[in-house]
């Protein structure tokens, strides 16, 4: 018997509804007929409390090689998307350390790329950071938005030590002053974005749980 047929075997023998099933899991109806009729499978956490719900062991519920294949494979994916969230936050590390040179203009150096690259890998890392759910925690989350204006307001004040931008203030027209304040600002969100993803990703160094071998 494939899990589908399993599971819905034991929710009739349970003489539970779809609706009723799905209302203890907290999840649709629809998932649940979707996991009845072999379109989806329940992930582990479900697979825990429809084990429970149904009372029978989940070694027994799960003694299906097609759901073997398919976490298996799913296992995979994730790590794949795990590994891509590593590698962009070490990518972002050192673009995070370049674009001080391109802020200070350190030896006159100029990165036209780091502002377009710092963009994109935070775009990379943002599409592929699987630890989305720590902030759920709402002091956490108010922790990284704290963190975050204090980090942009003192990258904007690093500017009064930067004479290079202070001349080019002085120096430049209204229109080319008004594109460099901008491009600044850019910069400046980017680099802060950056730092943000320093401070608070770092746990994507973690080696992930499950790792299929």
């Amino acid at each position: 018997m494939d899990i589908s047929e399993k599971l819905k075997r034991c929710r009739t023998d349970k003489s539970l509804t779809q609706a009723q099933v799905a209302e203890k899991l907290h999840v649709s109806r629809k998932t649940i007929s979707g996991w009845e009729n072999g379109r989806s499978y329940p992930d582990i956490n479900s697979f825990v409390k429809l084990s429970d719900l149904y009372g029978i062991s989940l070694d027994l519920l799960l003694r299906d090689d097609r759901v073997l294949s398919y976490y298996k494979e799913q296992n995979k994916k994730n790590l794949q998307i795990h590994n891509i969230a590593k590698r962009s936050y070490i990518f972002n590390f050192a673009l995070w350390l370049l674009s001080y040179v391109e802020f200070f203009r350190i030896a006159g150096i100029h990165f036209l790329l780091i502002p377009t690259l710092l963009a994109i890998n935070i775009m990379i890392f943002m599409s592929y950071y699987d630890n989305w759910k720590k902030f759920h925690n709402r002091k956490y989350s108010i922790i990284v938005i704290a963190s975050f204006i204090l980090i942009f307001f003192v990258h904007t004040m690093l500017n009064t030590l930067n004479i290079s931008f202070i001349q080019r203030l002085i120096d430049g027209n209204v229109s080319y002053v008004s594109n460099f304040m901008l491009g600044r600002f850019m910069l400046i969100a980017l680099m802060t974005f950056s730092l943000t993803i320093v401070i608070f990703g770092h746990d994507i160094l973690k080696s992930q749980r499950n790792q299929v071998k």
